[in-house]
């Protein structure tokens, strides 16, 4: 497939990363010779297929939502499958009659948490496809983060074995209509993914902590939340600004300031270790998901 084409794309799947890379690529941000021509994205229940309809209306013309049941149509009309089930679901979606056929020459992309090319390969072609490279499917792994809703994701992405250089372009372009993209090995994929997927959750985290404080001093969460949520932006883009965090964080805590005593007590509960933990269990976890 070349990249110079006006793609179908099928998402099996859709549902909120799936959504918001949908829209992302209804509606790129640049004009290249690359687009989409028409999309058809399954879910799982009729409720999720009102939804999607509802979020993607202003492009109903190129879209066509279906339910589970009409996977393998989806996938044999597409020349790009996304899959953005949840990994549980994998086995189903795969054991579906016509399915695993369907998936032949085409460009799979996969979002799904834990699940590697190798794991791919073996669920569309079977046991010994790791070692039948003639065979192989032509697969692109991804961990994209949830500001794809808002066109700020960082995404992170690699290729199987033998994916073409035309394959892993188109993509980089799908993510790259949902924020940033970049290409890692696959040996760095599971630290690198729960770093993407939950660093977020983990500093959200930390933001709730910061408001709680803020309740309990007197003051109603509303009225400083978004005080709170954009001083933190604006910090952490001075880092790859050019400012290393522990560098940043000297500037900040001033001789004998609030800054340095809240520091302090952070260090005394552990609090760094504690996120370091935090993401290495999520890598290991990432690891074990393609096994179970």
């Amino acid at each position: 497939m070349g990249i110079n084409a006006q793609l179908t794309v099928a998402v099996i799947g859709c549902g909120t990363l799936g959504t918001a890379i949908t829209a992302g690529i209804l509606s790129p941000t640049e004009t290249t010779d690359l687009g989409v021509k028409h999309i058809t994205a399954t879910v799982g229940t009729e409720p999720s297929k009102q939804r999607v309809e509802n979020t993607l209306s202003q492009h109903s013309s190129r879209l066509i939502v279906l339910t589970q049941e009409e996977n393998v149509r989806a996938v044999r009309e597409a020349d790009v499958v996304l899959l953005a089930m949840k990994p549980v679901k994998r086995t189903d979606v795969f054991a579906a009659p016509g399915f695993k056929e369907a998936l032949q020459g085409k460009l799979v992309i996969s979002i799904m948490a834990g699940i590697t090319t190798k794991a791919l390969n073996s669920l569309a072609l079977g046991e010994d496809a790791a070692s039948n490279s003639g065979r192989a499917l032509q697969c692109v792994r991804a961990m994209p983060n949830m500001a794809a809703k808002i066109r700020e994701a960082v995404t992170f992405y690699t290729a199987g074995p033998g994916t073409t250089k035309e394959n892993l372009e188109i993509a980089s372009w799908v993510f790259s209509q949902v924020g940033e993209a970049q290409s890692i090995p696959e040996s760095s994929f599971d630290i690198c993914a729960v770093l993407v997927g939950c660093s977020g959750s983990l500093l959200l985290l930390a933001i709730d902590g910061l408001l709680d404080a803020a309740v309990a001093e007197g003051v109603k969460r509303p009225d400083v939340q978004n005080l709170v949520v954009n001083s933190a932006i604006g910090m952490m883009k001075l880092v790859p600004a050019g400012d290393h965090p522990s560098v940043l964080r000297e500037k900040i805590a001033s001789p004998g300031g609030c800054s340095i005593r809240a520091l302090l007590e952070l260090e005394k509960l552990g609090v760094r270790s504690a996120f370091t933990t935090a993401i290495m269990a999520a890598a290991e976890k990432s690891k074990r998901m393609s096994s179970s």
